[in-house]
């Protein structure tokens, strides 16, 4: 990679992190993991993600700017989480046409989120920064300071 294809001079890209998203959350253990952190850590799937994503392009964060890509969430965390409740208690009473509809929304929701954080890394991207050692390990530092070690081995793949 040469330093003009690097996500810190070209900017970052959601729709490139959402198909990233796609493709990792489909790998076997990934899903259960990542549903693990959200709801046993409460962790945040997309943040964890692109953690994730950064780390395997060698692009570290420090502590502070992973606080700040967590508060970028704050927005729309309340309503995800509101959200995702709301699924889980009509799931017996909806046919399978109208669960897909709700789990359609949530992704929509999702990428809404996902965007927020892109904006978020952009902005972060623009800025004076020490230079980081690699390896990233970005997704490591999250779960470690929620206490999840042990996922963020299984939400690596």
């Amino acid at each position: 990679m040469s330093a003009t294809d690097h996500p810190r001079v070209q900017g970052f890209q959601a729709d490139l992190f959402w198909r990233f998203c796609l493709q990792h959350y489909s790998l076997e253990g990934v899903s259960q993991a990542c549903l693990q952190l959200q709801d046993e850590f409460q962790g945040n799937v997309n943040l964890a993600l692109l953690l994730h994503w950064l780390d395997t392009q060698q692009y570290a964060l420090s502590a502070t700017e992973i606080r700040q890509l967590e508060q970028a969430l704050a927005a729309t965390e309340t309503q995800l989480t509101a959200y995702r409740q709301l699924r889980r208690n009509l799931k017996p009473q909806l046919d399978s046409a109208g669960y897909q509809q709700m789990i359609d929304f949530e992704l929509m929701l999702e990428q809404n989120q996902q965007q927020d954080l892109i904006s978020c890394l952009n902005h972060q991207a623009q800025q004076p920064r020490a230079a980081l050692p690699p390896p990233a390990d970005n997704l490591g530092q999250y779960c470690q300071r929620l206490e999840a070690d042990n996922l963020a081995l299984q939400i690596r793949g």
